[in-house]
């Protein structure tokens, strides 16, 4: 996930990120298509309990075993993805970390990101309820200068997949990108649908 923007995602005939990647994302896509739109990551940096350090052989072999060997498609791009990999995430208790990684700022004229993909669900409730609260606080210090943007790809009460949904401050705005599979097999796209803060 921290190498998204060297990744190519192809859509209704349309590519998008990089083209020519080696991590070429192919879903079942309906809905329409989003703006193109260049991305420029400044940093990009994780975090995990356990972390997997994908420029390891050992953690390299132990990830690809997680895999259904009936999924080559999946070995294919996981293999690629961490061929992309120069650092193991960083090891340590998600909420705490994020309260660390909340008090620096974004360069000027960028905004400060906050992402999670199928991660949240598996945090205690109280440590989701903190976490909810620490980035309500830092969207609710966010200026036009340094916006705060919060998006999730996770498990909700409806089906089938994951909702896609994104949060912007200032202003609290929430947008609803529809919803995903939880492998990424396809996507059903909306096209920023605002819902009620």
């Amino acid at each position: 996930n921290l190498n998204f923007a060297r990744f190519s995602l192809t859509a209704g005939g349309t590519t998008y990120g990089t083209e020519g990647s080696a991590v070429d994302l192919r879903p079942d896509w309906t809905g329409d298509l989003p703006p193109r739109s260049a991305i420029r990551v400044h940093e990009a940096r994780a975090v995990d309990l356990s972390p997997i350090d994908a420029t390891n052989a050992a953690d390299r072999r132990r990830l690809l075993a997680y895999l259904w060997p009936d999924q080559p498609h999946r070995h294919r791009l996981t293999t690629a993805a961490m061929q992309m990999v120069t650092a193991p995430p960083d090891r340590a208790d998600g909420v705490d970390w994020l309260q660390t990684r909340l008090a620096e700022a974004a360069p000027a004229g960028s905004v400060h990101m906050v992402y999670s993909t199928i991660a949240w669900q598996y945090f205690p409730h109280e440590a989701r309820a903190r976490g909810t609260r620490m980035i309500e606080a830092a969207g609710n210090a966010a200026t036009s200068d340094s916006p705060l943007a919060w998006f999730t790809m996770e498990a909700d009460d409806k089906s089938p997949g994951a909702a896609l949904t994104l949060r912007l401050w200032p202003g609290d705005l929430r947008l609803d990108f529809g919803r995903a599979d939880f492998h990424g097999r396809w996507v059903d796209w909306r096209n920023g649908e605002v819902t009620s803060a």
